[in-house]
């Protein structure tokens, strides 16, 4: 991934916020539900930085970014039904989501997949388009155009990042 044209100055701390919002480390990730490199990142990083959020170290800020890919489109209406104002909820929902990202992803239609969370979640869409504008509008201006793109610090990288590389720049 070419980070070079990546302007961090376009890119506030909004979006969905799990964890201390005064952490001293800011974890910030442009993923897809849908996106199979997302679901490596989230997978790869889980034993990482959960119990750093769970030790108030970090806070991850996820950017939930509408991909106009044929394929990511299905990521596109779950995260629109995830409560921003429920952070433990949605990333609970988060989890399971990767995890059977195959079986909502591959085998259910769109009116499906929201009868699915709504059934395995509780939730219905949100009003979340504003949220969702930032998000797209942060990504134009900052030049970022892949899931995953996440960003701690100065540091910007995708889902190739070793476990090891991650742990130091936490």
């Amino acid at each position: 991934m070419d980070t070079s044209a990546i302007d961090l100055t376009k890119i506030s701390q909004r979006g969905l916020v799990v964890g201390d919002i005064n952490a001293p480390i800011t974890v910030i990730e442009f993923i897809n539900l849908r996106c199979p490199y997302s679901k490596t990142w989230f997978k790869k990083a889980a034993p990482i930085l959960e119990p750093a959020v769970a030790s108030g170290r970090i806070k991850r800020v996820f950017k939930l970014f509408d991909k106009p890919k044929v394929t990511l489109r299905k990521g596109n209406l779950a995260q629109h039904h995830l409560p921003y104002d429920q952070p433990e909820q949605a990333y609970a929902a988060i989890k399971i989501l990767f995890a059977q990202q195959t079986e909502w992803g591959e085998q259910l239609n769109d009116t499906q997949i929201e009868a699915y969370i709504k059934q395995h979640f509780g939730f219905k869409l949100q009003p979340n388009q504003a949220m969702i504008d930032l998000v797209l509008n942060e990504a134009a201006a900052a030049n970022i155009q892949f899931v995953p793109t996440v960003i701690i610090g100065e540091a910007i990288f995708d889902e190739h990042i070793t476990t090891e590389e991650l742990a130091k720049l936490i």
